[in-house]
């Protein structure tokens, strides 16, 4: 990979910050995608989610006392990374198929508001 073009992805995520808004990232994943040289299909990128899914729940299993795990054996945990893997490849996803993440998810919470939840 171009050593610039790496430096310009550190300065864009440098610029991401609490005010920066879902269309910014997205636009920064696009971009980190297209510079590391990932052209995964919508069905890879699926995968690769779901494979972080299993690693956010391996996460909060370690994190959980009433869940068995081998007690003999030292785990490390970053529940923090594996729940921003999860994040990157939703928004990726939304990406591949052209969905602005923000609208779809006010238009279908405007769905969930008329729902009557027992």
């Amino acid at each position: 990979m171009n050593k610039m073009k790496k430096e310009e992805l550190a300065d864009e995520l440098s610029r991401i910050n609490v005010n920066s808004n879902l269309s910014e990232i997205q636009q920064y994943i696009t971009q980190m995608m297209k510079i590391n040289g990932f052209h995964n299909t919508p069905l890879e990128l699926f995968c690769y989610f779901t494979e972080e899914v299993g690693e956010l729940a391996k996460e909060i299993r370690k994190k959980e006392k009433n869940m068995d795990m081998d007690k003999q054996r030292e785990y490390t945990s970053c529940l923090e990374h594996e729940i921003a893997d999860v994040f990157i490849y939703l928004l990726a996803l939304c990406n591949s198929y052209h969905i602005d993440w923000l609208s779809a998810f006010k238009e279908k919470e405007m769905i969930n508001l008329n729902r009557v939840w027992k």
